[in-house]
């Protein structure tokens, strides 16, 4: 990336950030932002086609790395549990981090260009993971070969995000009181075979977990 590009897309990032974490993302004007970014209108218009656009950019940014294969994760059940379980906490974290300009991104739910691109991330590791890992599924979903296996990741990124936005509606984002209920949530078969003493699979306390 040019550095003049990635300088003004770091002011970009800097004042819509500060902008999101107080008011609705949807009354983001392109003015105002160009305005705390020290940039022109024709400027902005080179990086994207509106600040909610832009938003959903840099969160997916952000959300990429959490969602990319991890070589463990082909090695065994137990791996693949552990690395899911980091993948998701590392979720729940930069939710956390970012919580004001979620909640800002959600009326009730989050705009439709920042669900997109997260749902596309998670969807994506998910296609990866069965593509390389075809034993862990279902029968009904082997059956159906790629069609298959994308329905299955769609249904379980949906939702994901779905109990994130959920979740952002409490008060308290507790990471460590919840982690267990969204994973227990979530179609078991993405997940692995869990250590017998993990505490965060309701599949071994026999209760969701606190």
């Amino acid at each position: 990336m040019d550095p003049r590009f990635r300088r003004t897309r770091e002011r970009l990032r800097a004042a819509l950030y500060e902008l999101a974490a107080v008011r609705p993302v949807a009354d983001v004007s392109v003015a105002e932002l160009c305005r705390i970014a020290g940039i022109t209108r024709d400027t902005f218009y080179r990086h994207a086609k509106s600040p909610v656009d832009l938003l959903a950019d840099f969160l997916g940014e952000e959300v990429a790395p959490i969602t990319e294969t991890r070589p463990e994760e082909t090695a065994s059940d137990r791996d693949i549990w552990t690395s899911m379980v980091a993948a998701e906490t590392a979720l729940l974290e930069h939710v956390v981090a970012r919580a004001a300009i979620y909640r800002n991104a959600m009326n009730p739910h989050l705009i439709a260009p920042l669900r997109d691109r997260l749902e596309a991330l998670i969807r994506d590791s998910l296609i990866n993971r069965a593509n390389r890992r075809p034993e862990i599924l279902p029968g009904a979903v082997a059956a159906a070969g790629q069609r298959g296996i994308e329905v299955a990741a769609a249904s379980a990124a949906a939702g994901n995000i779905g109990a994130i936005e959920v979740w952002l509606r409490g008060r308290d984002l507790d990471i460590s009181r919840d982690l267990g209920l969204i994973l227990a949530a979530a179609p078991a078969f993405w997940w692995g075979t869990p250590p017998d003493d993990d505490p965060r699979d309701s599949r071994v306390s026999g209760s969701p977990i606190a």
